[in-house]
């Protein structure tokens, strides 16, 4: 069997330029898959980046949204204390004091002598008044005492009960309570700034107001 060269020889330059163009299409094809999957990783990183801005966006959102709800009922908490649950010290105190002697009547317990002292609070705009007396009287007749001060409709707080029971009375107490309640200061003046050592003048100093004492 013969080989014809020269038919072989006219179509090496073919077969070559087709193997160069497979080749070409192979490294095109390569290369664009590369970066097909480069970019798609990219974008992948991308997305999952923008996703945590967006989750963080909207946690911050939740976060502000809160703290407005949070700020919201303060201030209606604030704006009910100042506005309804207490009064000045002019317009409240004789109902406070009224309150007091009907809440020692309802629960039958008798207090020889109850003591009343009003005095400002620091840096904020309310008079406070400490209501102190002592009672003796059965442990039912305190407990139902006790809850009606905590019941009370008035702004009223029991801040300190001294106890003891009577050695020569058995099931009767010695107790002695102190009530706290607030008035609304309406000429509060803002409290000045302290002034830096060295800084104040002789007469800068003021004294604060002393407390006012009723017993009733």
């Amino acid at each position: 069997m013969k080989i014809d060269l020269g038919v072989w020889g006219r179509r090496l330059p073919l077969v070559a330029a087709a193997v160069l163009f497979a080749g070409a299409n192979l490294a095109v094809f390569l290369a664009y898959r590369s970066s097909t999957q480069t970019r798609r990783a990219a974008l992948e990183a991308r997305r999952d980046e923008l996703k945590g801005v967006v989750e963080k966006q909207e946690a911050d959102a939740a976060r502000v949204a809160g703290q407005r709800e949070r700020l919201g009922s303060v201030s209606a908490a604030m704006e009910t204390f100042y506005g309804k649950r207490i009064g000045s010290e002019r317009e409240t105190l004789a109902p406070v004091v009224e309150e007091v002697h009907a809440i020692l009547k309802e629960a039958g317990v008798a207090a020889p002598q109850i003591s009343y002292q009003t005095s400002p609070v620091l840096k904020l705009p309310l008079v406070q008044m400490r209501v102190s007396f002592g009672v003796h009287c059965d442990y039912a007749r305190f407990k139902r005492l006790l809850r009606a001060f905590e019941t009370s409709k008035a702004w009223l707080v029991v801040r300190d009960i001294s106890i003891s029971r009577d050695s020569g009375q058995p099931g009767q107490v010695q107790v002695q309570v102190e009530l706290v309640t607030y008035f609304a200061d309406r000429d509060a003046a803002p409290v000045p700034e302290r002034p830096a050592p060295g800084k104040a003048s002789a007469g800068a100093r003021a004294k604060a107001p002393a407390p006012t004492r009723r017993t009733g």
